[in-house]
């Protein structure tokens, strides 16, 4: 369990985490973990916690530590999930048990899916093994807690006749604009709003972005297509190649505002509207797509991992082979780029 020093360098980032920035949360955390090193600390008094005090603590615990590591939308995920459970339990969350994560997924289970009770499960078992890790607990009580059985679907993802027919919905330059750098890139629409113009080099097609979920850089690459469209959005646009403006912003108001991940969500379900589809389209489709399609000319699932930006699988990949941009780029012109 947590010891004394633990507690006291937590109690002070808690205190402080309205007051100061994440960089400099983490400088203070180094400079209390190297203050308090050769301190020989000890509890004068011990006092009973409440539910309400021993779980408002653990969150604020993991706002401060662990949120700043993980995406906004993640982090409400967890958050959400957490809340939910402990409202419906009514124990200090040191203190669950097996049957308490069973009780709750069984109260989910009306009008959930197999596969959203797993989520669930899921969000508990990342955030009780956040717990174990701060040593609030000794062991996560959802490593016993069996997932619930899901038939699997096929990946859904688009065939070319429809990402034919989707153009078609592009009434605006920005459209397919929108289209086309999706298809090329297969970023995440939470990863698009942090893309400036200048951040592409429109004479190779490459642009470096920050992983939304790895929280690490990757590079992706535009094929002509999609720079041949991009191109002339900013024209119709009035912008630079060389402007520091989001690369997509609003059609309507301040033409200089980002479309957000929102925005980019309801341009391609208007866009799939006007084109007449009666599929589902939405932004991670084109992932989906780009990933099926580089395993369809001939790449390997790894090669589409990697392109995606997803984690290595196996320990050598992951720490001991190093695979540059030139990589990279050799599976965007074997698998991705249009031709």
């Amino acid at each position: 369990m947590m010891n004394t020093k633990e507690r006291v360098k937590n109690d002070i980032l808690v205190g402080m985490r309205m007051h100061l920035d994440n960089c400099t949360m983490g400088i203070l955390d180094a400079v209390i973990i190297k203050a308090i090193q050769n301190v020989e600390m000890e509890e004068l008094e011990t006092r009973p916690a409440t539910a309400d005090n021993t779980n408002s603590y653990i969150m604020e615990l993991f706002i401060t530590k662990k949120a700043p590591k993980l995406s906004k939308n993640t982090v409400k995920y967890y958050i959400n999930t957490v809340n939910e459970f402990a409202a419906l339990i009514n124990k200090p969350l040191n203190k669950i048990t097996e049957s308490d994560i069973e009780y709750y997924l069984l109260k989910k289970k009306s009008g959930n899916t197999n596969t959203s009770l797993n989520n669930l499960r899921r969000n508990l078992s990342a955030f009780f093994t956040w717990m174990r890790r701060e040593k609030i607990i000794n062991e996560n009580p959802c490593d016993s807690v069996e997932a619930y059985s899901i038939i699997e679907k096929p990946i859904d993802h688009m065939e070319a006749a429809e990402v034919e027919m989707l153009k078609k919905g592009c009434t605006h330059k920005r459209d397919r604009a929108i289209i086309e750098f999706m298809r090329s890139t297969a970023m995440r629409r939470g990863e698009i709003p942090l893309v400036k113009i200048n951040d592409i080099d429109f004479r190779t097609g490459k642009l470096v972005i920050f992983g939304e979920k790895t929280q690490k850089y990757r590079t992706v690459f535009l094929d002509d297509v999609a720079i041949h469209y991009i191109k002339e959005y900013l024209q119709d646009r009035g912008v630079s190649e060389a402007s520091r403006e989001p690369l997509f912003t609003h059609l309507r108001g301040d033409k200089t505002q980002v479309l957000d991940a929102e925005g980019i969500y309801a341009s391609i379900k208007d866009i799939a509207g006007r084109a007449g589809m009666d599929r589902r389209v939405y932004p991670h489709l084109f992932r989906k797509t780009t990933a099926t399609n580089i395993c369809k000319r001939g790449g390997s699932e790894d090669a589409a991992g990697e392109y995606l930006g997803h984690a290595p699988k196996n320990v050598t990949g992951k720490h001991y082979i190093y695979k540059g941009d030139r990589y990279i780029e050799q599976i965007f012109h074997n698998f991705v780029e249009a031709v």
